[in-house]
């Protein structure tokens, strides 16, 4: 189990670094366009080809690859090289022409086919068009790359796929720095430059993980086409259809939101429900998804044991673990609001009525992190034991109940954009309890008291913890952004965690206890043999999240 928090703990570490990248890009670009139409235009191109790229790439494409690939290494390893040429080729016959037709149609479709906004009109839509035809390019690259870093992680390379988003966002970066004096003065022209630098970061994305995978003779020349029947490649993605929609749910729900916030407020609120996504993205990547995504391989390992022992105690662990890191973030992160936003992008276009909202919405949003850590922990368990259908149909129901709350929250309660997250957060609440009461009750029963008492020692730790951030904002509203960032942050967010430590140890919690132990190992050699699913293990770092 210490090898499963040290692979969590290496992708925390590495995508931080990614995570504060992606900041300072969101920053720029909330600074140099403000919530203006051109900003949400762009934000809502750029959803499609990333939706795209979630779903079909590194969602439901690695969660049906990876278990086959990882017992195939220890079985036929020349067969699982196969499977990565065969399920590549498939990738790039798939998308290749879908990415073509519909960057062409982008190009040709006359504006008034499209409903217009309010604001921006019918520039707003020809601006729409001419950046999807660029940024759908992107979801090529971007799937293969998924492809090429499920196979390393199962090999045990985690670090290296964890970079590549740093990639992305130094490219994109330098676009923002270098627009004006390029040349580049007009908000329009500037996302156009965005876009560009989006698609070449998606290809340079790719080579940074293909190379390895072929200079360990890992991967070939794709095999072109579509598999055949009854392949195992074939198998893979006869699984994807449902563990598509069961791992939809987030990602179609922040497109309906921003859909919604472009065509029923304003264009420019979409750049609020995309602050607000991206903020709760932050501690998700370094929380959640480390843990669902170190432990995925050991799930798929472990479920071929009828009785499921050992995976029952793995899940019922990194349930604890999930909820150990999830819930402060939640309350740290909603006590704190005003000066995250503040700090990371007030400023330029950026301000004034834009802080509010901002606020609102994120608050909103953030409050279901533990339970949307929660669910996408169940639904890899799930996938874990072979069954995609269950998670599907609970996400195609929840889908829909997310929309008809959105809507109705939207029009009667005046919340604005929050309303919206404010949906999200309930259907997150949903699927996590649909997906944890059915996993438990058909596959591997779990010990309901423990998780009880996880919840109950981290909520007391929380509570201990929100009472002391607010004394500790010690920088008036007036202040630099250093002092705001030090004084209204950095300090209460220290002191906060201090605290939330030292209440869990008074209560002597056996999962931060586990997580001491761990640590405390990190240095010192396995004795025991690695898992069966990294057989050629070289590396204990992991790695995801975009």
């Amino acid at each position: 189990m210490s090898r499963l928090v040290r692979a969590a703990t290496s992708i925390s570490v590495i995508t931080l670094g990614s995570r504060v990248l992606g900041l300072i890009r969101d920053r720029l670009m909330a600074q140099t366009l403000g919530a203006s139409w051109v900003q949400g235009t762009f934000l809502l191109a750029w959803t499609l080809p990333n939706l795209m790229r979630r779903l079909l790439g590194e969602g439901a494409l690695s969660a049906s690859l990876v278990p086959r690939y990882a017992r195939l290494r220890i079985t036929d390893p020349a067969a699982a090289k196969q499977l990565l040429e065969d399920v590549s080729g498939a990738v790039i016959t798939i998308l290749t022409p879908i990415c073509l037709l519909v960057a062409a149609a982008s190009v040709l479709i006359p504006t008034d086919w499209l409903p217009v906004p309010e604001e921006g009109g019918a520039d707003a839509i020809r601006l729409l068009l001419a950046l999807n035809a660029v940024l759908f390019i992107y979801a090529l690259p971007i799937c293969l790359a998924a492809v090429c870093s499920g196979a390393l992680n199962t090999l045990g390379v985690f670090a290296l796929p964890a970079t590549i988003p740093i990639a992305l966002n130094i490219i994109w970066i330098v676009a923002l720095i270098a627009a004006k004096p390029l040349g580049f003065e007009v908000d329009t022209e500037i996302a156009t430059l965005a876009a560009w630098s989006l698609m070449v970061g998606g290809f340079l994305q790719l080579l940074i993980v293909l190379i390895p995978l072929i200079l360990r003779k890992e991967l070939g020349m794709p095999r072109l086409g579509l598999p055949k029947r009854g392949t195992t490649a074939f198998a893979v993605f006869l699984a994807m259809g449902p563990t598509v929609l069961g791992m939809s749910l987030n990602q179609i729900s922040s497109l309906l939101d921003q859909l919604l916030a472009y065509y029923l407020i304003a264009p420019g609120a979409v750049t609020y429900v995309y602050l607000a996504n991206r903020l709760l993205l932050f501690p998700h990547a370094l929380t959640a998804m480390s843990v669902a995504v170190a432990v995925f391989p050991k799930l798929a390992s472990e479920a071929d044991d009828l009785v499921r022992t050992k995976m029952r105690g793995t899940l019922d662990m990194s349930a604890a673990a999930t909820i150990l890191v999830t819930l402060p973030a939640a309350a740290g992160l909603i006590l704190l609001a005003d000066d995250v936003v503040n700090v990371l992008f007030v400023g330029g276009k950026f301000g004034g009525d834009d802080i509010a909202p901002t606020v609102l919405t994120t608050a909103c949003l953030v409050a279901g992190l533990p339970f949307l850590g929660l669910a996408q922990l169940y639904a890899r368990a799930f996938y874990a034991v072979g069954d995609t259908s269950t998670p599907a149909r609970t996400a195609a129901k929840l889908v829909v109940a997310n929309l008809l709350i959105s809507v109705t929250l939207l029009l009667t309660t005046g919340m604005g954009t929050a309303a919206l997250t404010l949906s999200s957060t309930i259907t997150s609440i949903c699927n996590a309890a649909i997906l944890s009461r059915k996993f438990h009750r058909h596959a591997a029963p779990n010990n309901t008291n423990t998780l009880t008492k996880a919840w109950v020692r981290s909520l007391i730790a929380t509570a201990a913890m929100c009472a002391v951030l607010p004394l500790l904002r010690i920088a008036p509203d007036d202040a630099s952004l250093l002092m705001r960032a030090s004084g209204n942050l950095m300090l209460p967010i220290g002191a906060g965690m201090l605290v939330y430590v030292l209440t869990h140890i008074a209560l002597g919690s056996p999962e931060l206890r586990a997580l001491r132990r761990s640590s405390k190992s990190k240095s010192k050699p396995d004795s025991k043999p690695q898992s069966n699913t990294r057989p050629d293990t070289q590396s204990e770092s992991d790695p995801d999240s975009k």
